[in-house]
Formats: C-alpha cells, structure tokens, sequence
C-alpha cells in the first residue's frame, strides 16, 4: 500500500512539474462598421402652428386653413390691406399674389 501512495505521489509531483505552451495566432481580420446616416426629421406642423407663423407674418383674417397632401397648409389672409394666398411649409410661408396680370410668389422664412 506504501507504495502506491509513494507513485500517486511521485506521479502528481511529476504532473506539476510539466508545462503546457499554447499559442494562438492573432485575429488578423478587421471588420469595418458602417453607421448609417440619421434618417431626415420631418417636420411636422399642426394646424396651430401654421396660424401663429401666418399671425407672426403680418396676415391677419387668415381663413380656409387647410392641409395639403405634402404637409404643407394653406390659406387665405390679408396683408397691408390685400388679400393673398398663403402656403406655410417647414421652409417658411409662401405667398401667391394674384393680380389681374401678373402672379407673383414670395417665401420669407422664420
């Protein structure tokens, strides 16, 4: 029986005696990550919004508010006594003045 305890012994103290080299070889790859441009903010303006500019302007009597397909609003309003029709875009309000033979559009932004 000693002698199987003395040959675990001498085995272990052999074990540990050992040394194990590993090698791995560097990750040679890259990877390049693209980030993708924020998507475009869309403005969005409320029927509110689209008055006050239009007040802010110097219309006033502003009537048939009303919102196009592109979000854009228009509407009639007076200004320096005539009557104009008005578009309220994000880029600003757009004027159309329409006299009897010319018509003339405008943008002035906020």
């Amino acid at each position: 029986m000693r002698i199987i305890i003395a040959a675990a012994a001498l085995a272990a103290l052999a074990a540990c005696g050992q040394t194990t080299t590993t090698t791995t070889t560097p990750d040679t790859s890259t990877t390049e990550v693209v980030t993708p441009a924020p998507a475009p903010t869309t403005v969005i303006i409320t029927e509110s919004d689209a008055r006050t500019r239009l007040e802010t302007d110097g219309y006033t009597n502003v009537t048939g508010l009303m919102q196009n397909p592109d979000g854009t609003w228009s509407a009639t309003g007076t200004r320096n006594g005539q009557a104009t029709q008005v578009t309220v875009g994000e880029n600003g309000v757009s004027v159309t003045t329409t006299t009897p033979s010319t018509s003339t559009t405008t943008t002035t932004t906020p």
